[in-house]
């Protein structure tokens, strides 16, 4: 799967006590137009996946070129992943935090199915609202490494 070149996402929760927590997602896809759905993939030993099934709702944040050490900090095992990153509450309830510096777009999503998928659960959700900036350059994986697309 690492020759699939894939866009990188962070996708954000809160968990007790509104502790914002998060991971690096590469797989992200876009489900519906009409009504907007959306699936994110999360591997069932992710550190956070108790609070995104029991939130009903997380937030994609899209991450854009140049910030590989926000997707590289997510991906850690690390417990303090938001020391020093800028966020805003999001709009929506069933939401996570909205990451505000290093990203060109969010989606605030609530959950409206989980599949379990081998290793990992698949969550289907509505996309309640979000944002996105013109003129941007994803932050790109692929073959193990942050690459620049032109």
């Amino acid at each position: 799967m690492g020759n699939l070149a894939a866009s990188v996402t962070v996708v954000t929760t809160f968990g007790e006590d509104s502790e914002p927590l998060g991971l690096t997602v590469s797989a992200f896809s876009s489900v519906s137009l009409d009504p907007p759905i959306v699936l994110v993939c999360i591997d069932k030993g992710a550190r956070c996946l108790p609070a995104l099934l029991d939130r009903g709702g997380f937030t994609v944040n899209f991450l854009t070129e140049g910030h590989g050490e926000i997707a590289i900090t997510m991906a850690s095992r690390s417990a303090d992943k938001f020391d020093g990153v800028e966020y805003e509450q999001p709009a929506h309830d069933v939401a996570g935090p909205v990451l505000t510096i290093g990203t060109f777009a969010h989606f605030q999503c609530r959950t409206r199915e989980t599949v379990d998928a081998g290793d990992h659960w698949v969550l289907l959700a509505d996309v309640l609202g979000g944002t996105f900036t013109e003129n941007h350059t994803p932050l790109v994986y692929y073959h193990r490494s942050f690459v620049t697309i032109k």
